[in-house]
């Protein structure tokens, strides 16, 4: 992601990148400024949040990094927090993620999200669902899913609602689940591939260059995009399809002229095949 990118990222409240640590890395003047008065702590807009990756020792006042990876601030939250490209996806309260369904067990689904456990998905957790009206769901079927609860060791929760009023949950639309108009529930065609993590997150900044460039090819395309590293593609073609997908991987290495590059030669090496 190109520095101006990150500015228009910063200018919808997403996450803007800060400066790459280690663990041990003393954040402390760079989470807490000091005031140039007195030399205190400022404390305009109230504390800082802080999220993974980041350890705030009472004692010593403070606050330490504990991963490797690249520290992130959210201006709109004052939410601080080092994202790094893990190979295991750890869930996280408000995750969406994409999971395939292993089996039902009584009142519930048991989800693979290829995190260290797997997931729950009660079936009554979707939009107008009843006991006598809810979706049957078959072993294999991919469910995209929004993390509501993670308890130490216990398996986490999964729902296919809308959380709250939809605003808090990035404008999600909340639509009966027989209507297949909903923000949540199964994926059906398409084909599903695995990405990093931090290439996932990429992906779901509003200014990814790959997404944009794809889109400006003239390509109609859907895409779902998991925190858990899992990627669903559906387009008109499958050419296509499979095309999106490298183009997806390959962006992970590359600048942002590159992926446009990239992506302009694929799209004419695919559709000069497809005229042969």
């Amino acid at each position: 992601m190109t520095a101006p990118a990150d500015k228009a990222a910063a200018a919808h409240g997403f996450l803007t990148p800060l400066t790459v640590v280690l663990p041990g890395d003393d954040l402390t003047n760079t989470i807490l400024p000091s005031s140039k008065d007195d030399g205190k702590v400022s404390s305009k807009g109230g504390p800082p949040k802080l999220g993974p990756g980041l350890l705030y020792t009472a004692q010593t006042k403070r606050i330490t990094a504990t991963l490797a990876g690249r520290l992130y601030h959210r201006p709109s939250t004052r939410t601080y927090a080092v994202l790094s490209n893990k190979r295991r996806y750890i869930p996280q309260v408000g995750d969406r993620v994409l999971g395939i369904v292993e089996e039902g067990a009584g009142e519930f689904y048991r989800l693979n999200i290829h995190g260290p456990h797997p997931a729950l998905l009660h079936n009554l957790s979707f939009e107008g669902a009843t006991k006598r009206n809810r979706p049957i769901l078959s072993p294999g079927a991919l469910m995209y899913c929004r993390v509501t609860s993670v308890n130490g060791a216990m398996d986490p929760e999964l729902s296919c609602k809308v959380g709250g009023d939809g605003a808090a949950d990035g404008g999600a639309r909340r639509r009966d689940w027989m209507t297949d108009e909903g923000t949540y529930g199964e994926l059906k065609g398409g084909t599903v591939t695995r990405i990093s993590l931090g290439l996932a997150r990429e992906l779901l900044k509003p200014t990814n260059v790959v997404l944009d460039a794809l889109g400006k090819a003239g390509l109609a395309f859907e895409i779902c995009v998991g925190t858990n590293g899992l990627v669903w593609i559906h387009s008109e073609r499958p050419e296509y399809t499979v095309m999106i997908g490298t183009a997806i991987k390959n962006s992970e290495i590359m600048t942002e002229a590159q992926v446009r590059g990239m992506v302009k030669q694929l799209v004419a090496t695919v559709r000069s095949s497809m005229e042969e």
